[in-house]
């Protein structure tokens, strides 16, 4: 599971110690071809990670983006009350690691190394977004 997480790089800066904690906290779950597994507009309470196949990014019904193997999405949930700002839609079979919210926050109070290192990728991806 670490040598995952550090493929990621919202996580690539933490310690080996700090992913052992997030790998704990992490569920997988898989999506078939063609399932949305979450729509623009949604309330988010989980990010994920995808560990095999691939998804379609839209908005506003638009094709913005495929992502694949170790990539992220749903990130700004952890950190954010907005609603999602992108549909994401499995292309293929994949499967994903999924970390939610109240996790997030739990690993938040009890590792401060998480929280400023996350704090900064988070505020990096936001300006890529925008």
């Amino acid at each position: 599971m670490i040598e995952i997480l550090k493929a990621i790089p919202f996580f690539a800066q933490l310690s080996d110690e700090d992913l052992a904690a997030i790998g704990e906290k992490v569920q997988m779950q898989y999506f078939g071809p063609e399932q949305v597994i979450f729509e623009q507009g949604d309330y988010g309470e989980e990010m994920y990670i995808i560990k095999r196949g691939k998804v379609q990014v839209l908005r506003d019904f638009s094709i913005i983006a495929e992502l694949s193997n170790n990539a992220f999405f749903g990130e700004m949930a952890l950190v954010s009350e907005e609603p999602r700002n992108a549909t994401i839609k499995a292309i293929d079979e994949t499967e994903a690691l999924v970390l939610k919210k109240d996790d997030f926050r739990q690993l938040l109070e009890t590792k401060p190394s998480i929280a400023s290192t996350v704090s900064y990728e988070v505020v990096k991806r936001a300006n890529q977004l925008s």
